[in-house]
């Protein structure tokens, strides 16, 4: 490196500025440095703390560059923190450098590599494969070239040359999933770098590693690895499984029926090739389960003995090894917070990553919504004090194992288990079962089952009572992980038994008694302005419980910082991403502003597939003659085609209330079944509709969208109502008042968009290919009735007709369609 004064020329001034904007507390900046590594050409603060300590945020960081942190105190030495910093950036070519504050002086602790150069993606040589004649021809049946698809493609592959961020609405039969695999798996072998794919459900998941995938394997001139990841809980802790096999086969353990479980599981782990759960092929109680997972807060890592064959970290070697990873939204997410609440990068489920391609991207923004909150529920303390003192062999009975080993152990620390953890323990059990009735009487008379956490209700004298319980409940919860930390601290610390299956299980009970108490305490609090606070009520194991539920107010200005920056380029995809041809809905909703725009049509030809009929005489919902008209229209239909229908609801209670009408009807008339969701699962739902004749879907929420039953399996689809979100739900209530404040129309800043997106969801579930051919009927005449009816209409498929029908046309309409 050059002189000192050399060096900073260039960026002296923007230094001292940044310095003096933090009043000379201590800042982290990203440099970059010119070809020859002698002058910085510019600066970007990183993160600001205080006169001793800053945050060292160091994610998107390249080889060649370097950190600059200055020293308040004019002392370059560098600390330990310093030092450790030093090294993990030395590790991937980034320099560090400390300079004091006036800007005049600086140590470089370690020098930056060489700047690593990007090779770029050629759009000509990439789109080839999906052109006519190309590779993917030769492996594809039915391959078709389509414009749309390599418009996607060139799309995706700018994001990744230049480093931008992309919105693409693809509509359906695009290829969308084609359109950007390839470029990420030639960006990846070109430039050794992870790709994250990531999508809603789980048969997109499937279909991109199942099918496509093992279809570009074929093609590409290259070998990839994809490997879909699934979180720790799916695979079989292999130390947990033998302990557990050794309780169970000397008869210490309680089988509470499961005994036949457990001689399928000891079949099944001499067989797995993978450990995960996944491949089992008999029912397995949950809680069974969890007693032979693996779990992060559990896991001995290298000293495990069983840690070569570990299945976890088998599949974590192929993590790391892999070109492209599948994940879902949920597990993203989980990603994301977990580096957040540690603060470090290598702590998460995934391994560093600057790419990324989110798919099904309509939902992101609730999922991301649902990981950012601090929920607690019953059950979560329930397993919490079981797992501690609930059974026969429960933790506290393993530790009394371990004193009895331990050469004069003294009977303080056993007067500590008994004398001190034990009656706190049972005080918490005897304590807990009135804090959730506290909480549920709050729905005594209230219909609905979620409340809002508001100033009337904590002005309450119910919530003031109710407060009195949860400040013992805290104090309890202080006490229990107090005494398990002294308990701790005298058998496991600075001994040989740290690593014991004990000693770990102890430790991990200690941090999630801490956790469940930082929950507690955030949603009695309620103090946070930037969240929404909320009770949710919910029936499980016959009777009502209680959640408390949080979730930031504006999820769009924490996913900045936690994701999008730290990404060099994210690819945000869907069928249904704009409302009215504008992406301004779904950028508002995730923070992601500086964006590249492309909306690109369905190649299908709906003028001639598909047709939109809205019954002319239908009432309007919301009037008392709405859902008398839903099932005198429904049943009309439905006795002409008697199947291959899903009908869309928007509220289980409607949903419910149409099925007692109908079912029996239409058994008795037509022969029909209906699927009702609720009634049966989805995938048995989805199963029997696909195999048997004259069955009919009735469906809300999840049917909306992820259902892909091309062909004449299903040839109508019928939307009971547009769907609007539940009014005055706690979270869209508070969004919708803060948009007023802002002076913003919350109906169609907020709930409008969030409609036409599930609306054009749920029209998508009809044409799936080319050769399709079906109805929607659409009962909800608001869309011609409304002047906001414009923005739906507008959403449809370019060419899609849109029919008025009197409820006499509509039958002889489908009659003859069924005679076709």
């Amino acid at each position: 490196m050059q002189e000192v004064k050399d060096i900073l020329s260039s960026v002296h001034h923007s230094l001292s500025e940044e310095i003096n904007n933090a009043d000379g507390r201590e800042i982290f900046v990203q440099a970059r440095l010119n070809k020859e590594q002698t002058l910085f050409r510019e600066v970007k603060v990183l993160a600001r703390g205080n006169y001793s300590m800053a945050p060292a945020v160091i994610n998107n960081l390249s080889s060649g560059e370097m950190v600059i942190h200055n020293h308040p105190s004019g002392d370059l030495t560098p600390s330990a923190a310093d030092i450790r910093l030093a090294s993990r950036l030395g590790q991937n070519g980034i320099g560090f450098a400390i300079i004091n504050n006036s800007v005049t002086d600086i140590y470089i602790v370690v020098e930056a590599g060489e700047v690593k150069s990007r090779n770029s993606l050629s759009a000509e040589e990439i789109t080839s494969y999906l052109k006519k004649n190309g590779p993917l021809e030769e492996v594809l049946p039915n391959f078709s070239e389509r414009d749309e698809q390599i418009i996607v493609t060139e799309r995706v592959i700018k994001s990744f040359n230049m480093k931008n961020n992309s919105f693409i609405e693809a509509g359906t039969g695009t290829g969308k999933s084609f359109a950007y695999l390839i470029p990420a798996l030639w960006w990846s072998f070109k430039n050794d770098e992870k790709v994250i794919v990531s999508t809603n459900t789980i048969n997109l998941q499937e279909q991109l590693i199942n099918k496509d995938l093992v279809l570009l394997a074929k093609i590409l001139p290259f070998e990839f690895r994809a490997v879909l990841v699934k979180g720790r809980s799916n695979y079989l802790c292999l130390r947990k499984f033998e302990n557990f096999k050794k309780r169970f086969l000397s008869g210490k353990t309680a089988i509470d029926g499961e005994a036949e479980q457990i001689d399928n599981l000891l079949d099944w782990v001499d067989d797995t090739a993978s450990g995960e759960k996944s491949e089992i092929n008999f029912s397995i109680n949950h809680s069974l389960w969890e007693k032979i997972c693996a779990e992060s807060d559990l896991c001995l890592k290298m000293a495990c003995p069983y840690f070569k064959k570990c299945y976890f970290m088998q599949a974590r070697k192929e993590i790391y090894q892999a070109n492209l990873l599948v994940v879902n939204h949920h597990l993203l997410m989980s990603d994301v917070r977990l580096k957040k609440d540690t603060g470090l990068t290598d702590r998460g489920i995934l391994p560093e990553y600057h790419h990324q391609i989110i798919d099904e991207a309509h939902n992101f923004e609730e999922i991301a919504t649902q990981h950012l909150g601090y929920d607690f529920w019953q059950s979560l303390l329930e397993k919490w004090l079981e797992r501690l003192h609930g059974k026969k062999h429960s933790l506290v009975s393993k530790i009394r194992e371990d004193i009895t080993i331990i050469d004069n152990p003294g009977e303080d620390v056993l007067k500590l288990v008994d004398h001190k953890l034990i009656p706190v323990l049972q005080k918490l059990n005897d304590l807990y079962p009135q804090y959730f009735s506290d909480l549920l009487s709050f729905f005594a008379n209230n219909k609905e089952n979620k409340l809002s956490v508001d100033d009337q209700l904590k002005a309450s004298s119910e919530w003031e009572s109710f407060n009195l319980t949860a400040d013992k409940l805290q104090g309890f919860l202080n006490n229990a992980t107090f005494f398990m930390q002294q308990i701790y601290d005298f058998l496991y610390e600075d001994t040989e038994l740290t690593n014991d299956e004990y000693a770990m299980e102890l430790e991990s009970a200690i941090k999630r008694g801490q956790d469940l108490n930082k929950r507690i305490e955030f949603n009695i609090l309620t103090d946070k302005p930037d969240y929404v606070y909320w009770l949710e009520k919910n029936y499980q194991k016959k009777s009502y419980q209680v959640m408390q539920k949080s979730a930031p107010l504006k999820v769009g200005d924490l996913l900045p910082d936690l994701i999008w920056s730290k990404m060099e380029n994210t690819v945000l995809t869907s069928a249904t991403l704009a409302v009215d041809a504008k992406f301004d809905f779904i950028k508002r909703d995730t923070g992601l502003v500086n964006a590249d725009e492309l909306i690109v049509n369905s190649p299908f030809d709906y003028s001639q597939q598909a047709e939109l009929i809205i019954p002319a005489q239908i009432s309007e919902p919301g009037s008392n003659q709405f859902l008398r008209d839903v099932i005198k229209y429904l049943e009309k239909i439905l006795m002409i085609v008697s199947g291959n229908v899903m009908v869309l609801f928007t509220s289980y209670q409607m949903l419910n209330e149409v099925y007692e009408a109908l079912d029996k009807k239409l058994a008795k008339s037509v022969g029909s079944t209906i699927l009702a969701q609720g009634k049966f699962t989805r995938r048995y739902i989805m199963e029997k509709f696909k195999e048997r004749s004259k069955q009919i879907i009735f469906g809300t929420a999840s049917f909306w969208e992820g259902v892909d039953i091309p062909g004449d399996d299903l040839k109508y689809v019928i939307m009971i109502k547009l769907p609007f979100p539940v009014p005055g739900e706690p979270l869209a209530k508070a969004r919708e008042n803060l948009l007023k404040s802002q002076g913003l129309n919350p109906f169609y800043n907020y709930s409008l968009p969030k409609s036409v997106i599930r609306f054009k969801q749920g029209f998508g579930r009809l044409i799936r290919s080319k050769n399709d051919h079906g109805v929607i009927i659409l009962f909800d005449k608001r869309v011609l009735s409304k002047s906001y009816g414009k923005q739906f209409l507008n959403s449809l498929p370019a060419g899609c007709p849109v029919r008025k029908m009197p409820l006499n046309i509509m039958e002889k309409h489908i009659g003859k369609m069924e005679e076709v």
